[in-house]
C-alpha cells in the first residue's frame, strides 16, 4: 500500500507505526517540513515530500491528518488529480460553501473519498437508520486542558448548541460532530455539548440517537493519544479503514 499523508504529527505516526509492514511507502508531507523530516528519520518506509507531489506519485490513497485548513487547502486538488482520499479533520464539512463546492467536484472526478467514524461511535446505526432518523445528541466531556481552560475546581458548560458552531469555536476539538452530522446527512438533527471537567483524564462522548427504529445511547470513553487533542481512537480509525479495504469479508458495512 503506498500512501500519502497531509499532516506529519502525531496522527500520521501511530498511523504508520500501526500499519507496519503494509505500508510499501509512506509520502509525507508538513507545513513545517521538520516534522515530516523527522517522520523520515524514525520510520524506515517513510519519505518527507513537497506539498503538491502527490499529483505525480503513484499513491493508493491521500490521507489528511492535519487540519481543518489544510483539507480545504488541498481538497479540491486531490479530487482533480483523481485520488482517494481519507479525511480525518471533517470539521471542514461544516463550511456550507466548501461543503457543496467540494461535492461537486467529487462528482467530476474519479475519486473516492472515506471518512472514518475518528472517535466517536454510532455512525453504524446512523447510516442503517436513513431518513428514520430524529435526531442526535452529542455530550462531550474533555479534562479542561485539552481545551485550554485552567479551571481545576469544577466542569463547567463550555458550549451548547449547533455542530456548525461548535466547530467553529473547537475546530481542533470536536470533529466528531460533522462526522455524525455528515453520517445523519443533516446539521440540523445534531446538537453538541462540550463540557470542561476536572474530573476526567480522558475525553468523553455520550451519543444519544432518536429515530422511529429505536432509541440508542453510546458511551466512549477515549484515553488521548500523545496529543491531548486527539483522541487514540481517531487515527486507529483510519488504521481500521484501511486494513479492512481489501478485506475480501466484512463485517459490520
Amino acid at each position: 500500500m503506498k500512501i500519502f499523508f497531509i499532516g506529519a504529527g502525531n496522527a500520521a505516526k501511530i498511523i504508520v507505526k500501526e500499519m507496519g509492514e503494509n505500508i510499501d511507502v509512506a509520502y509525507v508531507f508538513d507545513k513545517d517540513m521538520n516534522n515530516a523530516s523527522e517522520m523520515e528519520r524514525h520510520f524506515k518506509d517513510v519519505k518527507a515530500v513537497e506539498s503538491r507531489s502527490f499529483k505525480n506519485l503513484e499513491v493508493d490513497y491521500v490521507i489528511e491528518c492535519a487540519s481543518v485548513e489544510a483539507v480545504k487547502e488541498f481538497g479540491f486538488e486531490v479530487l482533480q488529480a483523481n485520488k482517494d482520499f481519507i479525511i480525518l479533520s471533517t470539521g471542514s464539512f461544516a463550511d456550507d460553501r466548501f461543503r457543496e463546492d467540494f461535492l461537486g467536484e467529487l462528482s467530476r472526478s474519479k475519486s473516492r473519498v472515506y471518512i472514518p467514524s475518528g472517535a466517536v461511535g454510532g455512525v453504524d446505526i446512523i447510516n442503517s437508520i436513513g431518513d428514520k432518523l430524529e435526531t442526535i445528541a452529542l455530550t462531550t466531556r474533555k479534562p479542561p486542558k485539552s481545551l485550554g481552560i485552567d479551571d481545576k475546581e469544577k466542569e463547567t458548560i463550555v458550549f451548547k448548541g449547533s455542530a456548525k458552531e461548535a466547530i467553529k469555536r473547537y475546530p481542533k476539538n470536536i470533529n466528531v460532530a460533522v462526522t455524525l452530522s455528515l453520517a445523519a446527512r443533516s446539521f440540523d438533527k445534531v446538537s453538541v455539548k462540550i463540557i470542561a471537567d476536572p474530573g476526567v483524564e480522558r475525553n468523553i462522548h455520550e451519543v444519544e440517537i432518536h429515530s422511529k427504529v429505536g432509541r440508542y445511547r453510546i458511551i466512549l470513553e477515549n484515553y488521548p493519544s500523545p496529543n491531548p487533542r486527539t483522541s487514540y481512537l481517531a487515527p486507529l480509525s483510519i488504521v481500521g479503514l484501511l486494513k479492512k479495504m481489501n478485506d475480501k469479508m466484512r463485517i459490520g458495512v
